[in-house]
């Protein structure tokens, strides 16, 4: 796929075949998204990837209790708290595929190294037919001691996304998006 319909026609999936995605597709993927931009050659970046539907459905439940707990000092969640107490809801949409990028925070630029490192995953995966969507709600939990002790992460490394993924099973028409605002001091050029 050339890369301008890629950037055109790419949107959020939270539904996918069942299609398995291998291992191998995914490391492919961060091999190719390891060629972003990196400020002073840091490349912060360091990768979890979980394949299990179920571990990802107890990290969910654990992340909805925790944001429950603290939706009081959490205003930008508060218009969720239905869904962070409906036992069905899984903030991982129940997929089976997770990759977190994680930063080391050494790196004054790690947020914006990462961030790159995130969109050239989310383009190649569509380039191959693999859906994508950055889960936001997951930023909390996958930050927690336990998880990254269990995941190997060292301490001074911290999320800047997760996403999951999966093969695409229905086409979806991109999001209509507004013209860009610029501001450059004059008045509209239009």
């Amino acid at each position: 796929m050339e890369i301008l319909e890629c950037i055109k026609n790419r949107r959020s999936y939270r539904k996918f075949s069942d299609k398995k995605l291998e291992y191998d597709i995914i490391k492919e993927l961060l091999e190719i998204s390891v060629c972003a931009p990196t400020a002073q050659m840091r490349e912060p970046w360091g990768f979890v990837i979980i394949q299990d539907k179920k571990e990802l459905k107890e990290i969910s439940n654990i992340a909805k209790r925790d944001i429950l707990e603290m939706i009081d000092d959490l205003p930008h969640f508060k218009k969720y708290e239905e869904w962070f107490r409906d036992p069905e809801y899984n903030i991982f949409y129940d997929a089976e595929n997770l990759v977190v990028v994680y930063g080391d925070k050494s790196a004054h630029w790690y947020k914006e190294d990462c961030s790159c490192v995130t969109e050239n995953i989310i383009l190649a995966a569509f380039s191959k037919g693999i859906g994508t969507c950055w889960i936001g709600f997951g930023e909390h939990i996958l930050n927690k001691l336990e998880i990254k002790e269990k995941y190997g992460v060292p301490e001074n490394y911290e999320v800047v996304s997760s996403l999951i993924m999966g093969y695409i099973s229905k086409e979806s028409k991109p999001p209509k998006r507004k013209h860009p605002i610029i501001f450059n001091g004059e008045t509209d050029r239009g």
